[in-house]
């Protein structure tokens, strides 16, 4: 029995996180509004970051931003707060399924307040699909069976070529140790030899001269 592809992709897009991020400008008197659509019952996290490049201090302003959360299709608002850190998180649940709108909005905060460069915010939308198509119905307990197989066996395999490298790895320290033990004995002997070499030099020099006197040459 072959696992088709088609059955993976909905295996894997069923249980993923859907996430969209965002990066735009914040100013004095803007609103910027993104639209998404989220399904029943889906658990929605907004991460956002204001900023600027050089990371000035713009912890004045934060107060004059806002961000909120309308269901278009009812006209209702679902959520609203001031920024109160410039690296904030919040979640909510979605009761109904539909396209939301997302709005960072900021007043006219003025120009002496605030850094003099741009001003950017940085959105992360993460949505649970709570209300996708069930597994039940694409993918049959047969198909998962064979899924979980082939990973295991893929997983034996990886576990069998990481022993057999961590083998080789050992076997090559141990020759290289070897190696070293072995040119440092090397190193040891030719030290000894010469020592030798000399000491029997400086005997034969004694062992000349000692001729020589006996001859009355010197």
């Amino acid at each position: 029995m072959k696992i088709s592809i088609q059955t993976i992709i909905i295996l894997i897009s069923t249980i993923s996180k859907i996430t969209s991020s965002l990066l735009f400008k914040v100013g004095p008197s803007t609103q910027q509004c993104f639209y998404d659509e989220f399904f029943q019952e889906s658990s929605v996290i907004l991460k956002w970051k204001i900023f600027t490049l050089s990371k000035q201090d713009i912890s004045e302003i934060l107060r004059f931003i806002s961000i909120r959360v309308v269901d278009e299709v009812n006209a209702v608002k679902i959520f609203e707060a001031k920024i109160v850190n410039s690296k904030q998180k919040t979640t909510f649940t979605v009761k109904e399924e539909g396209q939301y709108k997302i709005c960072f909005e900021a007043s006219n905060y003025g120009k002496n307040k605030g850094p003099k460069e741009q001003i950017f915010a940085y959105l992360k939308i993460n949505s649970e699909n709570m209300d996708d198509i069930k597994l039940n119905d694409v993918i049959s307990y047969e198909d998962l069976d064979l899924f979980n197989n082939k990973t295991y066996q893929v997983k034996a395999l990886a576990d069998i070529i990481i022993n057999n490298q961590n083998a080789q790895m050992d076997l090559e320290n141990s020759s290289s140790k070897e190696t070293i033990n072995n040119t440092k004995w090397y190193k040891l002997i030719t030290y000894i030899q010469i020592f030798v070499i000399f000491i029997i030099g400086i005997i034969q020099l004694f062992n000349f001269k000692r001729f020589l006197n006996s001859q009355h040459v010197l």
